[in-house]
This record gives C-alpha cells, sequence and structure tokens, in this order.
C-alpha cells in the first residue's frame, strides 16, 4: 500500500486534512502534467474530445499555439504532487489511482497575436 498525503499545503486551513491509503492500478500508475493558464478558454461547444492547440518546447520554454495566438510558458514542479481519481465503476466505495501530477506548464504573460505574412 502506497499513502499520499491529498493536497497537502494546498487545502485551507479551515478545511481538516486527512490521509488515505490508495492502492496503485495493476498497469501502473500515469504521469501527467497540469496546463495552467491565465484567463479564459472561449469555445461554441463542449471543450471534451476536443483539440485545444498545439505544444511544443523550444530552449526550455513552452510555445502553445492556440487559435491565432501563440502563449509562452515554462515548466514548473509542483511542491506537492496531486493525484487524479477515477471512481471504480463495479465497487461504489474504492477509486482507482488514474494518474499522477508533478508538474505543471504554466503561462503567465499575455497572448501574442501571430501574423500571417
Amino acid at each position: 500500500l502506497v499513502q499520499y498525503r491529498l493536497l497537502r499545503g494546498l487545502i485551507r486551513k479551515n478545511i481538516c486534512k486527512m490521509q488515505i491509503k490508495l492502492i496503485p492500478r495493476e498497469d501502473g500508475v500515469a504521469e501527467w502534467a497540469m496546463i495552467e493558464l491565465q484567463g479564459t478558454l472561449n469555445s461554441n461547444g463542449m471543450f471534451a474530445g476536443q483539440r485545444i492547440g498545439d505544444l511544443k518546447w523550444e530552449n526550455k520554454k513552452a510555445l502553445l499555439h492556440v487559435g491565432h495566438h501563440i502563449l509562452e510558458g515554462i515548466e514548473v514542479k509542483l511542491q506537492n504532487p496531486l493525484i487524479v481519481l477515477a471512481q471504480d465503476a463495479e465497487n461504489q466505495g474504492t477509486a482507482q489511482i488514474a494518474a499522477v501530477i508533478r508538474k505543471k506548464v504554466q503561462f503567465r504573460t499575455r497572448p501574442m497575436p501571430i501574423k500571417n505574412t
């Protein structure tokens, strides 16, 4: 059994902290990264299954092309890892670890418009 302290340091003082024993999936645990954007993404429909943009790396900087804009960001290691849980459909009281998030790509600056030449 692996013990994780959930959202340690991220939980506000007025909410109690708890420790939960979690059992990883048999096929291992996926490693995900979180993307942090400033502002709002607008869509005509639902975001589920839609492609938001293209993410690429140049000289340790992340470049995200969204529509006619480009955002520049950096990779940041999270102080406390986050766990993504998937509820078990067969057993109502349990959840499986879907992924662990240890880093995020942070976009702090305003998007730059892409000019057509």
